[in-house]
């Protein structure tokens, strides 16, 4: 099972009550990102093809919602440094995923160093 992005503490536990709506999208979002993840590691059933076909509409969908989750998420402004780090978590968990096979350009490199430097505030 893939671990949450942002473990509850006590201090995030105070930041929701400023950012609830964006801790409740981001509930939302690790569910499917969790789901996405576990169905993705897992080897494809054996089976006939009408139940490969159902399987592979059922990744699918997750899919979709995993990208509708993480608009959402993007919708949503953090107002506290707890919903900001949290947005910089997701980043970081996301973004080089996502450029694995691509070039880095100076834009992506500035998000990820904000992200790095907003994520470090946490520890210090």
């Amino acid at each position: 099972m893939a671990a949450p992005l942002l473990a509850v503490t006590p201090a995030v536990a105070a930041a929701q009550l400023d950012d609830a709506r964006l801790f409740a999208g981001h509930q939302r979002f690790q569910a499917v990102y969790s789901a996405v993840r576990i169905m993705s590691n897992q080897p494809e059933p054996a089976c006939n093809p009408a139940e490969a076909d159902a399987y592979e509409a059922r990744f699918d969908a997750l899919v979709l919602e995993e990208c509708d989750r993480l608009e959402e998420l993007a919708a949503i402004p953090a107002f506290t440094p707890q919903g900001q780090r949290l947005k910089a978590e997701i980043i970081l968990a996301l973004l080089p995923e996502h450029l694995r096979y691509s070039e880095m350009d100076g834009e992506t490199q500035l998000i990820l160093s904000l992200a790095r430097d907003l994520v470090r505030e946490k520890a210090e």
